[in-house]
Parts: structure tokens; C-alpha cells; sequence
């Protein structure tokens, strides 16, 4: 029995122009009929299964060049070291649990010093923010490397609450290893001001963690003509300088605050605002989303994230360097939830991400 054409050729619009004008051609080349079929059911219509497989060729090429971009881009960010912002380099590594040191070589001091890494070695200032180890671990072999090295005894600070058992800490070890550990141990308390060299100059901000703390604001020391001069010709105020008259004042001027790990009181603090509206804060976000909430962070002492964006209002840094998130988020998880923040912060931010691992690897 014989299958008619109707039957054979499928409906499908897209090639009816085409059949149409090959018809005659392709009656004259077709082969004779076998088994019954007509001679219809040997025209050659183009196969579908082609033109998917070339194109799921074409797709997985894309894809593959998506992964390896991705790829690429998760290795730099695996690699990248420190930041630069408002012309200062901030560096170093600050993982929840594991270690805290962040470093700014132009104001040769590091915050905190985890487990010593090397680049904090050369650092003349370390500033100690509270006990944890992840934060303080590292003193005995920060100090005892200068010695090695031969560089000068460096200063440390630290709240007033723990320097005598800094101290009684400093003295094991000298015991134990038979090595000088020499150290100029400052305790510095809320309110009180150290110059750091003629045109800087450091004070301490109260923190909220489970145990004492304190962060640091760096300022830098201008002077200012006082008010009184300000309408002098400049001859004028030559003679008056000359003769010994103090014709400026000094005025300090936020540039750097670290505040360590800290609940989100530390922004509704008054005490505060100078570390709120210095160039750079450097502070922590350690939980992220909600499998950790607002209420698990304050109860451990630390910042979410969402309490960051509701207190953006008193945030008026020019840069916002996130610290200390959980050693459970990725790098990419980290910077997604940067991307929320972003909108409802007039300060720029950024993560220090160093030491993270990647999705992507």
C-alpha cells in the first residue's frame, strides 16, 4: 500500500516556499520507489536534529568561556593583596575566629596582629584593639622578630584594662625563650591623646564587644591661621611669626578609625562621631544574611550586616572597609552582600577580602 504525499511531508511553514520551487528538481533526481513507499517520501528535507546539535555545540563553547572568565576572575580576587583607598593602602588579612591584622604602611602601624604575619613586622605602631587571640595571638612574635631584624623596640597600645596581664604575658615568654622582648607598652584609654609623630596623633573610641575593647581614630594635625589674623596682608603676619606671636591653631582631622570587633552600638554612640566621619573607617560586618540574624551577632558581641544599612545615616566616611566576616562566606557571597549595602550608604564600600576562598575554585 502506498503512503500519499499528504501523509509523508510534514506541514511545517518554514520550508513550504522552499518546496515549492524544488519540487520539479527533486522529482527528477529521486531514486524508484521500494517497499511499497512512494516516490515522494524520498524528497530530503533538512534534518532538525543538525541544527540543535550545532547550535548546543555553539551554547557549551559560550559556556566554557563563561567558566574560565569566572574562573580568572576568582583567582585575581584569591590573589589580590589590600586595598587602596583616599591614598591610603590597607592591608592584610581579617577572618572571624581565625586572625585580624589590617596594616596601613604610610602611617607605619598595624591594628590588631592575629598571627603576626610578616608585612606587620615592619609596622612601628600596633594598636590592640582586645584580648581574643585571634587579635592578639601574634604579640610575643611581632616583637621578638623586630629584635631579630634589629629594628627599633615598636609601641604597642592597648586598653588600660589588660596591660598588666599583657605584661605578665610578655614575661613568660622572655622565661620560656631566654630573648629580650623589648616593647614600649602604652595603655591608652578613651579620652586621652598620643602623638604619634609632629602631624599625627592618636586617640581611642569605645567599642562594644563581650570582652574590653576599644577601637583607634588616626588624625592627621594641620594648622590653622586663628581667626583674628585671617583679614592681615601676609607681610603683616610674617612680622607677627616673626616675633614669636602663635598666629595659627592646631586642628585634628580624621583620617583612619579601626574599630576591631564591635556590636552595632558603636554607631548610636556620641562618642563616636569622630570615627564616623573620618576619611577611611575600617570596622566589621562578621554575619551576613540570615542564617546568622541581628540578634545571634549582638548576643557574640559583633555587627550584621543589616544593621550596618540601618544605621547608614550616621555613616559619613568617604570609604567603608568591611573586616572580620565569617569564615563560612565565600568571596563572591561576601560581595553580594556588599551589593545591597551600597545603595543606602553615601560612603563608598569595600571588603577586605584576603584569605577567602572562592566558588569558583
Amino acid at each position: 500500500m502506498q503512503i500519499s504525499l499528504a501523509t509523508t511531508i510534514p506541514k511545517v511553514p518554514s520550508f513550504s516556499t522552499f518546496y515549492h520551487s524544488t519540487s520539479h528538481q527533486a522529482q527528477n533526481n529521486v531514486q524508484k520507489p521500494s517497499h511499497g513507499l512512494s516516490a515522494q517520501t524520498r524528497i530530503s528535507l533538512p534534518a532538525p536534529c543538525a541544527v540543535k546539535s550545532s547550535s548546543t555545540g555553539f551554547l557549551s563553547a559560550i559556556e566554557r568561556a563563561i567558566e574560565e572568565e569566572e574562573y580568572r576572575k576568582a583567582r585575581a580576587e584569591v590573589n589580590r593583596k589590600g586595598l587602596n583607598v583616599e591614598g591610603y593602602s590597607i592591608e592584610g588579612q581579617s577572618i572571624g575566629g581565625h586572625e585580624t591584622c589590617v596594616i596601613v604602611p604610610q602611617l607605619k602601624a598595624a591594628f590588631d596582629i592575629g598571627r603576626c604575619p610578616s608585612r606587620a613586622v615592619h609596622q612601628n605602631f600596633l594598636f590592640i584593639t582586645h584580648a581574643h587571640l585571634d587579635h592578639i595571638g601574634g604579640l610575643p612574635m611581632y616583637i621578638a622578630t623586630r629584635g631579630l631584624y634589629g629594628l627599633k623596640p615598636p609601641t604597642v597600645f592597648v586598653p588600660p584594662s589588660i596591660k598588666e596581664d599583657v605584661e605578665k604575658l610578655l614575661d613568660v615568654h622572655r622565661s620560656m625563650s631566654q630573648v629580650e622582648l623589648n616593647v614600649d607598652l602604652v595603655a591608652l584609654d578613651v579620652g586621652e591623646t598620643y602623638e604619634m609623630r609632629n602631624d599625627l596623633v592618636v586617640r581611642p573610641v569605645r567599642t562594644h564587644h563581650v570582652i574590653p575593647s576599644q577601637g583607634y581614630v588616626i588624625y592627621s594635625v594641620r594648622k590653622k591661621l586663628k581667626k583674628q589674623y585671617i583679614h592681615l596682608e601676609g607681610k603683616k603676619i610674617e612680622k607677627l611669626k616673626k616675633s614669636g606671636v602663635q598666629i595659627t591653631d592646631s586642628v585634628l582631622c580624621p583620617e583612619v578609625a579601626f574599630t576591631g570587633d564591635t556590636a552595632s552600638d558603636f554607631y548610636l554612640d556620641p562618642r563616636s562621631a569622630d570615627a564616623l566621619r573620618a576619611k577611611i573607617l575600617i570596622t566589621e560586618a562578621t554575619f551576613l544574611d540570615d542564617n546568622c540574624n541581628v540578634e545571634h551577632a549582638r548576643e557574640h558581641g559583633h555587627t550584621h550586616l543589616y544593621e550596618i544599612m540601618e544605621h547608614a545615616k550616621w555613616i559619613r566616611n568617604k570609604t567603608l572597609v568591611l573586616t572580620h566576616f565569617s569564615p563560612r562566606y565565600t568571596i563572591e557571597e561576601i560581595r553580594q552582600g556588599i551589593s545591597k549595602l551600597q545603595p543606602q550608604i553615601s560612603a563608598k564600600v569595600v571588603a577586605l577580602t584576603e584569605g577567602f576562598k572562592s566558588m569558583h575554585l
